[in-house]
């Protein structure tokens, strides 16, 4: 008996360090986002969630749209694996890098300049847009059980389509739908 429980156990823990493995790059990016964004919200003495919401999607799309520029071939053949739009149209998986560091740089100027209310609903719309329509094919492939490259951090590295790609995706849109929601 104890030595079957203890043969189970190691083979969980080999599966949770196998897991943990594949996705420490994308783990050590979110890290790094929250570390700058923590810095910067330190830094300029803001810790109003609204103005720390802006600044972490600053962080995260400028670091993930960065890391998708680096081989834009090698990003565009993993992001159309399972993005509605993508698969469909090469033109929106050429410029999809370029638009989350467009948000980037957008959330950026509304943290340092206190904008518009005007610019930060299109900043919320558009991050509700592409991370609903990113989110949604990620739900499919993981509902079917594809096992696909993530182009998250582009093709830098390899990291599984995984439930923490959907929680990066439907996390990020939830948290424009609430930000869009106190500005209104």
């Amino acid at each position: 008996m104890f030595l079957a429980v203890s043969a189970e156990s190691s083979y969980v823990s080999r599966k949770v360090f196998k897991k943990l493995e594949e996705l420490a790059p994308l783990l050590g990016v979110f890290g790094f986002v929250f570390v700058s964004t923590a810095v910067i919200s330190v830094l300029r003495g803001e810790y109003a969630v609204m103005e720390i919401g802006k600044t972490l999607m600053a962080m995260f799309f400028l670091t993930f749209g960065g890391f998708k520029v680096y081989n834009m071939e090698g990003f565009r053949g993993a992001f159309k694996s399972y993005d509605l739009l993508a698969a469909r149209s090469d033109f929106y998986a050429t410029v999809y890098p370029f638009l989350e560091i467009g948000l980037g740089l957008l959330f950026i100027f509304i943290v340092f300049s206190g904008s518009s209310v005007n610019l930060e609903v299109a900043a919320y719309i558009s991050t509700i847009f592409l991370m609903g329509v990113g989110g949604v094919g990620v739900l499919n492939e993981i509902l079917h059980g594809n096992e696909v490259p993530c182009a998250c951090l582009g093709d830098v590295f390899n990291v599984p389509l995984t439930k923490v790609t959907l929680v990066e995706n439907f996390g990020m849109m939830l948290m424009a739908v609430l930000m869009l929601s106190y500005t209104l």
